[in-house]
């Protein structure tokens, strides 16, 4: 198990499915004009709990630990499921259905702040954490077909 590529892959998947959710996600900063010409400047962000509002209220957003958990959880199941390669392929690839889930939820949300208010948007390094993850499960899955096609061919030498 520990001498195979792909459970290097799919260790590094997990653990940046599990990342997602510690840190930050997005920020919006809000410029609003204030008395006698001056500006005022508010930032929220948006993390794996939901979107802060301007006054410290909390849009809540379930959806981003729910999808990066179910993918962290599925490659996690994959790493440990080594004698069954087919199943290990497919939980790679719903590993990256529910990864394009969470981008999915993640641009409603975006797309929700957006329409509610005139702010402006910046993604954090930690929102392309789920991208990262995405190609180490393609990775992983490619590398669990290699030693399934070997293993096919050694069974045909036989």
């Amino acid at each position: 198990m520990i001498q195979r590529i792909q459970t290097l892959y799919l260790l590094i998947a997990t653990a940046l499915l599990v990342a997602v959710n510690f840190f930050p996600l997005a920020t919006f900063s809000v410029i609003q004009a204030g008395s006698q010409g001056m500006y005022r400047m508010s930032v929220f962000g948006i993390d794996s709990f939901g979107v802060e509002a301007y006054a410290g209220a909390q849009w809540a957003c379930w959806l981003f630990p729910v999808f990066s958990g179910l993918a962290a959880l599925i490659s996690l199941f994959a790493l440990f499921d080594y004698k069954n390669r087919l199943g290990q392929m497919q939980k790679c690839i719903y590993g990256i259905l529910l990864v394009i889930l969470f981008y999915m939820a993640y641009g409603l949300q975006v797309w929700f702040v957006y329409s509610t208010t005139s702010a402006i948007f910046m993604p954090s390094i930690t929102a392309q954490l789920p991208l990262v993850a995405v190609i180490f499960l393609f990775l992983a899955g490619r590398a669990v077909k290699r030693d399934e096609d070997l293993v096919r061919s050694m069974d045909r030498l036989r």
